[in-house]
């Protein structure tokens, strides 16, 4: 009975981490998946970019505008990869940490250890990587934010300068769902509306 109960015990305080463990799986599957549509993302930028050199003379104002337009989107997109790869590198360290704490308590339970430090050190190690982590994927959403307003502005420009010609009432919808993307940007980019032009009324 006391061998029962003992290895119960020792089995308990192992699960003791699984909450964090079980929190890294998590962070290590959205992040991948993140960084997996990011370096999508890159290499369609990179095709288009390159489309784009084929399509025009170098010297032309078409690869001028768009290339750089190009290129600031393909910057962002290299930073948010950078930044997902460093965090998916920490998120396994963090796991391998936590999987560690869980095997030290159960060496310690059945030891008899009285020197409990090594657990403790190695969880909050641990958990400073997850806080380091969290920064880091804040950092990459202010960086999709940033790319996602760009983007936003030149729809904003493009819908302004091509589509004059259409009926008031297909201008409107279309407004109306580019505003609703509008609203991710920052406040001090609010100001910076464009001004839609009135549609004269059919005579007749």
């Amino acid at each position: 009975m006391n061998t029962i109960s003992q290895t119960l015990t020792i089995l308990s305080s192992m699960i003791a981490p699984v909450v964090l463990i079980l929190a890294c799986g998590s962070l290590i599957t959205t992040t991948s998946q993140r960084l997996s549509r990011v370096i999508e993302r890159s290499r369609k930028l990179t095709e288009q970019l390159k489309q784009l050199v084929r399509d025009h003379d170098a010297s032309s104002e078409v690869i001028t505008k768009e290339g750089a337009k190009l290129f600031y989107q393909l910057n962002k997109s290299t930073l948010r990869t950078n930044l997902l790869q460093r965090a998916m590198v920490t998120l396994y360290l963090c796991l391998s940490l936590f999987v560690a704490t869980s095997i030290s308590l159960g060496i310690m339970d059945i030891f008899n250890a009285k020197h409990t430090w090594l657990p403790v050190l190695l969880s909050i190690i641990g958990a400073l990587m997850l806080f380091y982590v969290s920064v880091l994927l804040i950092r990459e959403s202010s960086l999709a934010l940033k790319a996602i307003s760009n983007e936003m502005d030149d729809a904003l420009l493009f819908f302004k300068k091509n589509l004059e010609g259409l009926p008031v009432g297909s201008k409107e919808k279309w407004w109306r769902q580019l505003r609703l993307w509008q609203r991710l940007k920052p406040k001090t980019q609010e100001n910076k509306k464009p001004v839609i032009a009135e549609q004269p009324a059919d005579q007749g």
